[in-house]
């Protein structure tokens, strides 16, 4: 990947998809022991294929399911594992079972498209006994749209890493829990997980003989936590030195269901063309605990999962200090990048400079803000075309708001 270039992969864009997916629907969290009473026959029959799905699936490992159908037609399913199946052994085999199931469940035209997302809403619960003891479950808004999006129009195969892994993200996409969420709660487990990501990697820079890098909370809301891991040039590209970052911040936050990133990025360094340049990685904090589990399963290795990481998860942020683009960034290069506005600056003339967790700083007017809702810890959606204007969105009350958003410099 060139320095200052970000190249979108579909993973990334299906995650953006996904987030948009699960901001749209909150409600209750219901676990099987207080699952609401099947009212409709079309729902019973809903729960009975998923159950005779994954049982033909996988025999050894007994599913339940309840289902309603509400008087708008939209379905509520839950779909339970009364062993610990998600963080252990059968993880790899009851979720890839979970999913062809669900794959099922969208095309069967028995069901006359119950889960299509033609109809009704379609939302499929999923826990198992470990998580619904720690008051966690995940909740997929199902559809023919997220099955396509899952397998790529079926270019990605039924147990391919890759089908596994995009599956897997909107599962992660999709964590609630009943545990009470603040930015105060946030900064704490961050700051927890930064002594212990420091501890781990003290040996390492004391025999490099260098200092050990900073790791502080950029920006904590409600709903998401900002991490960042300050280091010199070198050692932030060193991927090896971050290898931890799952076993540390994903296991911290896993528990949770917190959004945000941890960033690992380096000073501004003046290069041969003049041009100031910096490292900016950022690492979703889904993908970290999507990791965590993995390793913890003995689904995949530490080893594999850095390769994991690295490959599919690991994003840019703003590495060209005057530039929006690096010099060499391809006309039809999409970037995207997910951001929290971590401070917002007003000036003298209805202006407003908003520096989000990307790394960059955009001129926009205050009429903007308000028309937008715009905070402090807004969550923006920015997509980047060299030649073209940004696209600066956020969340106002379920829908996109766009700003009209000049780059200034990166911060």
């Amino acid at each position: 990947m060139k320095s200052g270039t970000i190249v979108v992969c579909t993973l990334v864009a299906f995650t953006a998809a996904m987030q948009l997916i699960a901001q749209q629907g909150e409600g209750p969290i219901l676990h099987p022991k207080a699952t609401l009473t099947n009212s409709s026959g079309n729902a019973q029959a809903v729960c009975k294929f998923i159950s005779e799905h994954m049982q033909s699936e996988l025999p050894q490992s007994p599913t339940l399911c309840s289902a309603m159908q509400e008087a708008t037609g939209d379905y509520e399913i839950n779909v339970f594992s009364p062993k610990d199946v998600l963080e252990r052994d059968m993880r790899k085999a009851w979720s890839s079972a979970l999913f062809q199931t669900l794959e099922s469940l969208v095309s069967e035209k028995s069901l006359n498209g119950a889960c299509s997302g033609k109809k009704a809403a379609c939302w499929v619960n999923v826990t198992d006994s470990l998580m619904a003891a720690e008051n966690i479950r995940y909740r997929l808004l199902l559809s023919e749209a997220l099955v396509v999006s899952a397998t790529n129009g079926n270019n990605f195969k039924d147990f391919s890493d890759t089908w596994y892994i995009m599956w897997w993200n909107s599962m992660m996409n999709s964590k609630e829990s009943e545990h009470p969420q603040s930015k105060e709660n946030a900064g704490l487990i961050a700051k927890d997980a930064c002594d212990a990501f420091l501890r781990s990697t003290a040996k390492r820079f004391e025999m490099l003989n260098k200092p050990p890098p900073s790791c502080s909370v950029l920006l904590a809301t409600d709903k998401s936590i900002y991490v960042e891991l300050d280091s010199d040039f070198i050692d932030a590209l060193v991927s090896d030195n971050w290898d931890a970052l799952p076993t540390i911040f994903g296991k911290a936050f896993d528990a949770t269901s917190y959004g945000g990133q941890v960033i690992v990025k380096s000073p501004w360094m003046s290069m041969s063309d003049g041009t100031q340049r910096r490292i900016y990685f950022t690492f979703p904090l889904y993908a970290l605990e999507f990791l965590f589990e993995e390793i913890q399963s003995g689904s995949r290795s530490e080893a594999e999962s850095l390769i994991t990481l690295v490959g599919d998860y690991r994003g840019e942020g703003q590495t060209t200090l005057t530039n929006l683009f690096d010099s060499d960034q391809k006309g039809n290069s999409l970037t995207l990048r997910n951001a929290g506005i971590a401070h917002i600056k007003f000036g003298q003339d209805n202006s407003a400079l908003l520096q989000t967790t990307d790394g960059a700083e955009w001129q926009t007017t205050v009429q903007n803000l308000v028309r937008c809702g715009v905070l402090p810890d807004s969550e923006a959606l920015i997509l980047l075309l060299p030649d073209k204007p940004p696209s600066f969105s956020v969340d106002n009350g379920g829908s996109r708001c766009g700003l009209d958003v000049t780059f200034v410099r990166g911060w």
